[in-house]
This record gives structure tokens, C-alpha cells and sequence, in this order.
């Protein structure tokens, strides 16, 4: 078992009611805006690479996708590794939003209704900070 996917199945065990990150198929991911992943870098022939999608189409926050991400960060090639840090920063960000919304029903997250998961959505691209 690698690193990440013991780090995935310790989440799982951790979050109530949480199943295993559902595959996305490179069509789906490949349509998904820019804004879903957590770092868009430019390459130097001007193509993007995006990396660690955790929102959907919508632009809600994929809670399966968003610990699968936390868990593979360390794993991308990074064009500029200080993205590395960017990336981590922006889905910790996410974590800790999710966390904090979370019911006092046990089991129960308000992460789960869609005006929770679009604020937490609203974080500013992370391609755009500070550059």
C-alpha cells in the first residue's frame, strides 16, 4: 500500500459515511473549468497543467476528490515546485471549511448541501493569487 492510499483509506475510515472517491474519466476531467483544480501551471510552450481536480461541474467541492487530492499532492511532477505548497495550501483551505461546517448530528456535515459547498467553492483561483 503507497503512502497516498493509505492516507485515503485512513480518511475514509475517519469521516463517516464517506465512500471511496468515484473515479472521473479523462473526458470528465478534461472538460472541468480551470477552477476546479487546485494549480493551473503554464508550461513553457504556453500549455496548461492542471493538477488535483476536487471540484465538480458544478463548482462544488467533491469531498472524496478533495481528500484523494490532499492524499496524491506530494506525487505530482510540478513544473515550479513552490506550487507545491500553493496547491497544499488550497486544498487545506477546503479541509478546514469543510471541517468547520460540520453538524453537531453525528455523521451528519452540512458540507453535504450545495450552499455550503459553493462557499467553500468561492476560494479565489489559485493561478491568480499573487502573481
Amino acid at each position: 500500500m503507497t503512502r497516498a492510499t493509505g492516507a485515503l483509506a485512513l480518511a475514509i475510515v475517519l469521516v463517516p459515511g464517506l465512500a471511496a472517491a468515484e473515479p472521473w474519466s479523462r473526458a470528465r476531467i478534461h472538460a472541468l473549468p480551470d477552477s476546479a483544480f487546485a494549480v493551473v501551471e503554464i508550461a513553457p510552450d504556453s500549455r496548461k497543467v492542471r493538477h488535483l481536480p476536487h471540484h465538480d461541474e458544478s463548482g462544488a467541492v467533491d469531498l472524496p476528490h478533495l481528500i484523494a487530492a490532499r492524499a496524491r499532492g506530494s506525487q505530482v511532477k510540478w513544473l515550479d515546485p513552490a506550487n507545491e505548497a500553493i496547491a497544499r495550501e488550497h486544498l487545506d483551505d477546503h479541509w478546514r471549511r469543510r471541517s468547520s461546517s460540520s453538524s453537531s448530528v453525528r455523521g451528519q456535515s452540512s458540507w453535504r448541501s450545495r450552499e455550503s459547498e459553493r462557499s467553500a467553492s468561492s476560494l479565489p483561483p489559485v493561478w491568480q493569487r499573487g502573481q
